[in-house]
């Protein structure tokens, strides 16, 4: 398995037999490594707002496996755009793995599902509309009832 990034964890990861770390890279290596990729792990302890490497995964079309905690289990649709495991369970998340790797025909299916949920919700282009209306929505609501100055 091939390791993106740093941190507290990079001497243990170096030491796996397992392991490939390829320390931290430029976005552009990261978009690199992802296209090539069966999916992606996004094991989070902390409750993430939106991580940008889960819509990058996505728009490579790369099915993710996430901690099943704070917005991921709105982002990853179980089963459908990648797999959740629980949070801090190793046990789970080596399970989640297992499977990923044993089944490649039904991973590939939730990346092309992933790429599709990035066409539908994260485009930039869908996102500048999404914000255009929001702001044509409360100018218009501006214009009804203008803020009273005191």
């Amino acid at each position: 398995m091939r390791f993106v990034g740093d941190g507290p964890e990079y001497d243990c990861v170096k030491r796996s037999a397992y392991a490939m770390p390829l320390g931290h890279m430029p976005p552009e290596g990261v978009i690199r490594i992802m296209r090539t990729a069966s999916f992606l792990v996004v094991p989070s302890i902390c409750y993430e707002n939106f991580p940008r490497t889960l819509a990058e995964a996505y728009a490579c079309g790369l099915p993710v496996i996430a901690s099943r905690l704070g917005s991921m289990v709105e982002l990853v649709q179980d089963g459908i755009t990648g797999l959740l495991f629980e949070p801090g369970s190793s046990e789970d998340l080596a399970a989640k793995i297992r499977w990923a790797t044993a089944n490649p025909r039904e991973i590939s299916e939730m990346g092309r599902r992933a790429k599709l949920e990035y066409e539908e919700k994260f485009k930039p282009e869908r996102n500048y509309a999404l914000l255009m209306s929001i702001y044509e929505a409360a100018m218009a609501l501006a214009k009804k009832a203008p803020c009273e100055h005191k």
